[in-house]
């Protein structure tokens, strides 16, 4: 098993997640595999509610995919896409193969900054949160009426006085209900995480 300050990864779990990807030709979402690792027993990839769990899962993936990528490509496996919505091997024709050898070569401010196990160590709980809520805030700045709609999302009426403990309290309830570990959809948990962000920064 991997630790949760390790970087060095037990073959074992590198031919996890090799398998587990070719087992979908199509690709693997991000939070698909997770749960998928978690089941197979690599429990410091389970999904988690808590914010800086779930970013060292997210990372410490990323860290194995971006680490592997050249060693699987090299071994004939493909090329492979990296993305929280789809993780896929691209079969290489073998006219392609001069042209991903130089991609592997750009410089990628991804994979530099996954591949730097420093960010691992030292990210904190607030430094997520902060992330995540400046992510849902850039996509909400050209709605109108964002503040009602969030306040709407969240079950909370337009004349309750707003405050961060009610803001907190509506999103935990609702996390409850809408989380993907707890059988609900990707696309309501967001909407209900963009909407906290909203509130709070409208205080």
């Amino acid at each position: 098993m991997t630790s949760k300050m390790d970087n060095n990864f037990h073959p074992d779990l590198l031919a996890c997640v090799l398998e587990l990807i070719q087992q979908d030709p199509q690709g693997v979402a991000e939070h698909q595999l997770l749960k998928s690792l978690a089941t197979k027993g690599y429990e410091v990839f389970s999904p988690s509610l808590e914010p800086l769990a779930l970013f060292q899962a997210h990372f410490l993936l990323f860290h194995l995919l971006y680490r592997q990528r050249e060693s699987w490509y090299q071994q004939g496996h493909g090329w492979l896409q990296i993305d929280c919505l789809n993780i896929q091997f691209h079969p290489v024709a073998y006219e392609a193969d001069a042209k991903t050898e130089n991609e592997l070569k750009i410089d990628d401010p991804l994979a530099r900054y996954y591949l730097d196990f420093e960010h691992y160590r030292q990210t904190q709980t607030e430094e997520v949160v902060a992330l995540l809520e400046n992510f849902w805030l850039r996509l909400s700045t050209n709605q109108p009426n964002k503040v009602i709609e969030a306040k709407r999302i969240l079950n909370i009426a337009d004349d309750q006085i707003l405050s961060i403990e009610l803001i907190e309290r509506q999103f935990r309830q609702l996390s409850q209900i809408h989380h993907p570990d707890r059988g609900g959809k990707k696309h309501d948990f967001q909407q209900i995480t963009q909407a906290r962000a909203v509130l709070k920064s409208s205080i």
